[in-house]
């Protein structure tokens, strides 16, 4: 089921269960480093499938790329912050940047095949794709992502296995 795009001009709810958050100066060398972390920290709680982090991996990306280049315009004076929280049925994530937000017009209609070709918007159709939860705040300067967590780990021969 894909997602609708909301992009709201109220505040984000706080998180439930925080079990990590960060703030990041808006640099793009420090995404992969924050991106590996939360992989980790959301690993060891066991709150995805182990087939499922390279998805996260794409989502995460996306998202931390929006906040630094977009929202803070890579200005590493301005910081992006991000917490990781669950309520025993999902997972949430959520990144905050300090930049002036989008509106959903902006974004290309994810039911046109041809925006698939377009420079932008591409990672916003693929985390409406993914995550059963997407949802900015701010006026788009914070984003929500959520997904279900799994009931019971599946078995797998990855070295990340749960």
């Amino acid at each position: 089921m894909t997602l609708a795009l909301v992009v709201g001009a109220d505040q984000a709810p706080e998180l439930q269960g925080v079990l990590w958050q960060r703030t990041i100066p808006s640099c793009i060398q420090r995404k992969q480093p924050v991106i590996d972390e939360m992989l980790a920290v959301m690993r060891s709680h066991h709150l995805l499938e182990p087939d499922d982090e390279h998805w996260l991996a794409l989502c995460l990306d996306e998202a931390l790329v929006n906040a630094i280049m977009h929202g803070n315009e890579a200005d590493d004076t301005i910081p992006v912050s991000i917490a990781i929280g669950h309520d025993h049925v999902r997972w949430q994530v959520r990144i905050d940047d300090q930049g002036e937000g989008f509106t959903a017009r902006d974004v290309p209609d994810q039911d046109d095949s041809d925006s698939l070709l377009l420079e932008h918007g591409r990672g916003i159709r693929l985390m409406c794709e993914w995550l059963d939860e997407l949802r900015y705040y701010r006026g788009g300067a914070t984003i929500v992502m959520g997904r279900r967590i799994p009931l019971e780990p599946k078995k797998t021969d990855s070295p990340h296995a749960l």
